[in-house]
């Protein structure tokens, strides 16, 4: 394994991270002083609601861009381009119709936004996976850099002309159009995709067909777990809660996922290819869990010395309940992005139904701990620290069974006295 190429390529999306949050951090002292908890809550539900039909907007056919074989490779891009486009529609028609049929009385735009939001979402994968294929790793960091950029200064600037939850919505979206629109450019101008063809489009529809069906279910039981805290909080403390987690979560929680999200993107880059050259990647492996477990120990102890004194001078004193969430919240914090880093293993595996168990079972355990709170009454930090204790065993107890099929799968080298036996005679 190439470390060196390894790390650069790591390093150039991990930078495009860290500018982008670097570039949150600096908005944030301005936009908790702009927008209220509430409003951030309401926010936060529309992200979480997008964030579950984008995560399957391409049908997973997206994880099969960089395992396509050569020649597949823009018949597979096209293939996620349709769904994703598809997926979109049917995002804004169910959410218009579920809306209108319940009574909302929520905005008009707000269901073509959410369609488009999942859209692009989908588009970006696809795109970001594609150029990566390439090797074209500093165009997704600028990409990156860009959507921050733009969703913080239309968020600040409709402020102080709309001081409303749609502001941040309406600033999240133009974000994601800026980011998509980069890599749109990028791809038709640096690896410019062949015309799509029907039958090359069905070709590989067919081959990946068995690994999408397992892998749809569990993406989005996936997405709806990693976003059930924001409901649960909701039913269970209201808005003003998931205010206070929300913006906790873009503080810590979310930096800390896009920078397990650009590792595990070049693992699973690198584990694909050892795989099909050496037939194990038990090096790329342990090279992931070091540098992940290494990032994790400095969050987690970053977590407990500064986020409150942090949150109460950055964003105010009305901000105080976040750090407390974060300080409850940052030993599964540290666990889950260890398990994230290496969760595409079950794709290198061809095991994706690995994963579908592990978010059943992630699900789980936070629907136990919110019947648990729901009957005992209990307050909003005893249900944080019972959901974190029970997310803590079921990531671990995953990531422990990632680390030791890498480890089983490894190649052993062939001792001498078994070489001589095999020699003839």
């Amino acid at each position: 394994m190439d470390r060196r190429q390894y790390l650069k390529h790591f390093m150039v999306l991990f930078s495009g991270t860290a500018g982008a949050q670097l570039a949150n951090l600096a908005s944030y002292p301005l936009l908790g002083r702009l927008y209220s908890p509430v409003d951030f809550g309401v926010f936060a539900m529309f992200v979480a609601v997008s964030a579950i039909p984008g995560a399957i907007a391409c049908g997973r056919f997206d994880l099969a861009v960089p395992t396509a074989p050569k020649a597949g490779r823009y018949a597979i891009y096209w293939l996620c381009l349709a769904i994703a486009a598809g997926m979109g529609l049917v995002s804004t028609a169910g959410s218009a119709l579920y809306w209108g049929l319940t009574g909302a009385g929520v905005s008009p735009v707000l269901p073509l936004m959410l369609g488009l939001c999942v859209f692009l979402t989908g588009f970006c994968a696809a795109s970001s996976l594609y150029l990566m294929r390439h090797d074209a790793y500093r165009l997704n960091s600028a990409s990156l850099l860009l959507r921050t950029g733009g969703t913080v200064l239309v968020q600040i600037g409709l402020a102080f002309v709309w001081r409303d939850p749609m502001s941040l919505i309406v600033g999240f979206t133009a974000g994601f159009a800026a980011q998509a629109l980069l890599l749109a450019w990028a791809v038709w101008r640096f690896v410019p995709p062949r015309r799509p063809r029907l039958s090359q489009m069905r070709a590989m529809f067919a081959r990946y067909r068995r690994q999408v069906t397992v892998d749809i279910p569990s993406t989005f039981i996936a997405a709806v777990s990693l976003n059930l805290l924001t409901f649960l909080l909701l039913s269970l403390y209201g808005e003003q809660a998931v205010g206070y987690y929300s913006l906790g979560n873009r503080i810590a929680i979310l930096p800390l996922q896009l920078f397990n999200d650009a590792l595990s993107q070049v693992f699973f880059q690198k584990a694909a290819r050892a795989q099909e050259e050496r037939g194990d990647f038990w090096n790329e492996m342990k090279f992931n869990v070091i540098a992940s477990g290494l990032l994790s120990i400095g969050v987690l102890c970053g977590v407990w010395l500064l986020a409150k004194p942090f949150i109460t001078i950055y964003l105010g004193q009305r901000w105080a309940p976040a750090g407390d969430i974060l300080i409850i919240l940052a030993p599964m914090l540290a666990v889950r992005s260890l398990c994230m880093s290496i969760g595409t293993t079950v794709f290198v595996l061809r095991r994706a139904h690995w994963l579908l168990l592990h978010n059943i079972a992630n699900a789980a355990v936070l629907g136990l701990a919110y019947v648990i709170a729901r009957a005992s009454g209990l307050e909003l930090n005893g249900f944080l620290w019972l959901a974190a204790g029970l997310l803590i065993v079921e990531y671990g107890a995953f990531a422990l069974w990632l680390i030791l099929a890498a480890w089983r799968g490894r190649k052993q080298p062939v001792s001498g006295p078994l070489v001589a036996r095999r020699v003839p005679k």
